[in-house]
């Protein structure tokens, strides 16, 4: 959460769903301690993959987030935008504030995703009954924008809604154009951040095809050693 102080960008809220906490207090707990959120993924059968390892989310619950029938209309990634902004919000203290207008008008949203809803692609094509019986929340649950559409909807903000898809980089990127949409005036507030579970066959299987993720799966806490000479990968990771 971004807020406008004579045009200088300033954090206001923070929140968070990632495989160390699902929330921020959380997450700062377990990283001072040194506990690591990636290990053997259990989602599917990995007898056949290379990769075998991930940083899942855990123990995460939609409930307080989003009503049970608007879930199904949306990936998980979607879920996990909606909980960090949740906490964003109620950390910056505007979750109950009473918005007019005006304000309304010059809050944002800018959250993107490296992919969106890879998962909710896999489940229909392996479910793929024919184009009369596709669902009509399959595209909506998907795209790359309606994590930030859906956050718009919930709080009522009006003001520029954009989504970033910049790979690893999307959530900083998403906050640096965010705060360049404060510092030149078409934002007072922006809600900025990016949202992935992308933990899945095809992800896995995918990013595993190109050699790219770490295949150290007797040691996942370890695996993830970006500036080691020994590093033969990245591990899959997911969150908002």
């Amino acid at each position: 959460m971004t807020s406008i102080q004579r045009r200088r960008v300033v954090i206001t809220g923070m929140g968070t769903v990632n495989p160390c906490g699902n929330t921020v207090p959380e997450t700062w707990a377990n990283l001072l301690a040194g506990k690591s959120g990636i290990g053997l993924i259990d989602r599917f059968d990995t007898t056949d993959f290379a990769c075998k390892i991930a940083g899942q989310v855990k123990g995460f619950n939609p409930d307080p987030f989003i009503e049970k029938k608007e879930q199904k209309k949306m990936d998980i990634f979607i879920h996990y935008a909606m909980a960090a902004t949740h906490e964003a919000m109620v950390d910056a203290g505007l979750a109950d504030l009473e918005l007019s207008a005006a304000e309304r008008e010059m809050f944002g949203v800018c959250i993107g995703s490296g992919i969106g809803g890879l998962g909710t692609i896999w489940n229909e094509a392996n479910g793929y009954r024919g184009p009369r019986r596709t669902s009509p929340f399959f595209i909506p649950s998907l795209i790359i924008n309606l994590a930030g559409g859906n956050v718009s909807i919930k709080y009522g903000l009006k003001g520029p809604l954009t989504a970033v898809a910049t790979a690893c980089a999307t959530g900083t990127h998403s906050i640096g154009d965010a705060s360049r949409l404060i510092m030149h005036g078409y934002a007072d507030r922006m809600v900025a951040g990016g949202a992935d579970s992308v933990v899945n066959q095809l992800g896995v299987g995918g990013f595993a095809a190109m050699r790219a993720l770490s295949t150290r799966n007797d040691d996942p806490q370890k695996a993830s050693r970006p500036f080691d000479k020994d590093r033969d990968g990245f591990v899959m990771g997911e969150g908002a």
